[in-house]
């Protein structure tokens, strides 16, 4: 099966460059190369307060950067957008986020996989993707070097970090395609991002961005950076239209907002510019300090002296989604009665604490340990457990019946 479906997609592949066809086969297409800029452009943009005293710093961010095969590996229109995603990568790793290119030819979707698990970003230039015929195709996915990844291979493959920001460079992505003729209407634009964007928002993707322009990915992120909401940022870009907007909601997720931008390009009305997530939810909303919990506050134990250990398992959880490493610390220290098997992990983990009362004189002894999320100095990135031990000379035991 694995070798009849690499020879579809070649044969997929070369019929399409070759023969230029669409079939009901998947076919890649780019958005149009834009000769000039958009007319009938509001310029009114929503306006950043003060960036600089909102700047985000938020470490241990990871991006995945994807550019497809546009016009063959070493295209000019493929190295054009090779370029305009290095500015956004430059715009990433100015702000330290760790980021991983996967650039034409080198651009393994095994590979890509195996970086963007637990990734914070994910950018894609390439064609988009229609698995049906126009003018109501089945749109999805990335078109790679030899490959091309659909919608279901996604949502299966792909392991992003929680709330992660997908954005995309693509036909169909943002609505509009180089090959609509007649132009398309406000209904199909809305199914056509809701689509493309589905396998993505089903991963747990926060903010999803589709986007025609080279420098939009950099100013996304910037706008990002500086403080600015999801939705904010989308709308403070150059060419969003505030005048042409449309505002919906995804139907799969009517939590999360849809937006659609249009400008009339060369004639006619292009549907360029989509947003959909959560459109109140800034960077730090989504990737700032980590909530951890406890799977349980409190330890109380009752013994005497004579009994053997006990031992108390116990959850260190994110209660938002956001990993993290966090390490516990035992007051007073140095207790011949408390141990933890280990002193730091990673959330998710359980971890045991054993209590001995055997050869302590009786009495009540108490202790705290301290959990914190490595790196945060908020409040919820950390809690105290309590720990408190009654040591008896005797400790009866009795058994009461059930009552039927």
């Amino acid at each position: 099966m694995r070798l009849l479906r690499s020879i579809l997609i070649v044969l997929i592949l070369s019929l399409v460059m070759v023969a230029g066809i669409r079939a009901e086969s998947a076919s890649p297409f780019a958005p149009p190369e834009l000769a000039s800029a958009p007319s009938q452009i509001d310029s009114s943009a929503t306006e950043l307060p003060d960036l600089e005293s909102q700047a985000v710093n938020i470490p241990g961010l990871k991006a995945v950067l994807i550019v497809g095969p546009i016009d063959g590996d070493h295209g000019s229109w493929t190295n054009r957008e090779k370029d305009n995603m290095e500015l956004a990568a430059r715009e990433l790793e100015a702000h330290g986020v760790t980021v991983h290119r996967f650039y034409t030819p080198n651009n393994s979707w095994s590979q890509i996989v195996a970086a963007a698990r637990g990734a914070h970003f994910l950018l894609y230039r390439g064609h988009g993707i229609a698995w049906s015929s126009m003018p109501h195709p089945t749109v999805g996915g990335l078109a790679l070097k030899d490959d091309l990844v659909s919608a279901d291979r996604i949502r299966a493959e792909l392991d992003l970090a929680p709330n992660a920001i997908v954005m995309l460079y693509a036909c169909f992505s943002a609505g509009s395609s180089s090959i609509d003729n007649p132009p398309i209407d406000s209904t199909e634009a809305h199914r056509r991002v809701a689509q493309y964007s589905s396998p993505f928002l089903d991963k747990g993707v926060a903010g999803y961005y589709a986007n025609w322009l080279g420098d939009a990915f950099q100013m996304f992120v910037r706008y990002l950076f500086g403080g600015a909401p999801l939705g904010q940022a989308y709308e403070t870009y150059w060419n969003f239209n505030s005048s042409t907007v449309e505002r919906h909601t995804h139907p799969s997720h009517p939590g999360l907002s849809l937006w659609l931008s249009k400008d009339y390009w060369n004639n006619r009305w292009e549907y360029n510019n989509a947003f959909v997530g959560r459109h109140d939810q800034t960077l730090q909303d989504l990737f700032g300090s980590p909530v951890l919990q406890l799977t349980i506050e409190s330890v109380t134990h009752i013994a005497d002296p004579l009994q053997p250990p006990n031992s108390y398992s116990i959850g260190v959880h994110s209660a938002n989604g956001k990993s993290f490493n966090w390490t516990a610390t035992v007051s007073p220290s140095g207790l011949k009665w408390l141990n933890l098997d280990r002193l730091s992990g990673t959330s998710g983990e359980q971890i045991s604490l054993d209590i001995m009362p055997g050869g302590v004189a009786p009495g009540t002894y108490q202790a705290e340990i301290r959990f914190v999320a490595d790196g945060s100095h908020a409040s919820s990135a950390s809690q105290t457990l309590m720990v408190t031990l009654h040591v008896a000379s005797r400790v009866k035991t009795v058994y009461l019946p059930l009552a039927r």
